[in-house]
């Protein structure tokens, strides 16, 4: 009986853990819309800051990208972890994953958009493609950045 009890978890565990869209995705996206208008907000006020003070292009598109990262990431790591994925392992098991996962959906999504929007927008003015170009990179990492989390990060474990 415990035998077939503890078959019948594990094979939930794993339908749970290798189905790509479950209700988890609802709650990423809900979380994602909160992280996604406080990181904007810090985005675009630090875009503006560094325009008024002269920065130059890839300064004043990495450095904002990066403050909507780590101001999103701090938030999103509390809120997935407990809300969304309601998972139990420690900081220590799941928060260096999280930060390797971020850092390889910031450098992957922002590192795509930016070359993407200056060859598709061509002609596109220096503020409007800065703007584009953090834009898709923001949406472009919420998507990876979904995946990492979901299957890799808060991954519950099949012990």
């Amino acid at each position: 009986m415990y035998s077939k009890l503890k078959e019948d978890q594990q094979m939930k565990l794993e339908e749970k853990n290798t189905k790509v869209f479950d209700n988890t995705i609802i709650k990423f996206i809900i979380v994602g819309i909160v992280n996604t208008i406080v990181g904007w907000v810090a985005m675009f006020l630090s875009l503006w800051l560094l325009t008024k003070m002269g920065a130059n292009h890839t300064i004043s598109y990495w450095i904002p990208s990066g403050v909507n990262i780590v101001v999103g990431s701090i938030a999103s790591y509390i809120l997935n972890k407990h809300f969304t994925f309601q998972s139990n392992t420690t900081g220590k098991e799941d928060i260096g994953k999280f930060i390797i996962n971020i850092l390889i959906c910031y450098v992957v999504a922002y590192g795509i958009a930016q070359p993407l929007a200056k060859q598709i927008f061509k002609h596109a003015g220096v503020m409007l493609l800065k703007i584009i170009s953090l834009l898709s990179g923001s949406i472009l990492f919420t998507i990876i950045n979904y995946f990492g989390q979901r299957f890799w990060v808060f991954k519950e474990d099949e012990k």
